[in-house]
């Protein structure tokens, strides 16, 4: 379980998104509406990246990545249902998506 108990306090875990997709569909005209200064070379911001959380794993900081703790839920079927429930339901998309 993530929690934060402590502003000051030593960084333990973090729980991390490596940039992808969604730095490919950045474009000056929706640039600023997604609150980035500039639009950013993709492969640049994933290095940067990479070497972001290699710094933090040699500082003995545990990092977890969104992605992969998806996935390893997914593989339960009881989770697979109840996230399919709750984020393809017609409640949530409407009924044509649904």
């Amino acid at each position: 379980m993530f929690t934060v108990s402590s502003e000051v306090g030593r960084l333990r875990q973090v729980l991390l998104h490596r940039p992808d997709l969604e730095l490919l569909r950045l474009t000056p005209a929706n640039k600023d509406d997604l609150l980035f200064d500039e639009v950013l070379w993709a492969k640049r911001a994933r290095q940067e990246h990479d070497v972001f959380a290699d710094t933090l794993r040699e500082r003995g900081v545990q990092v977890f990545y969104v992605a992969d703790l998806l996935a390893e839920t997914l593989k339960n079927d009881q989770a697979r249902a109840h996230v399919l429930d709750h984020t393809a339901a017609e409640t949530v998309l409407g009924p044509t998506l649904a």
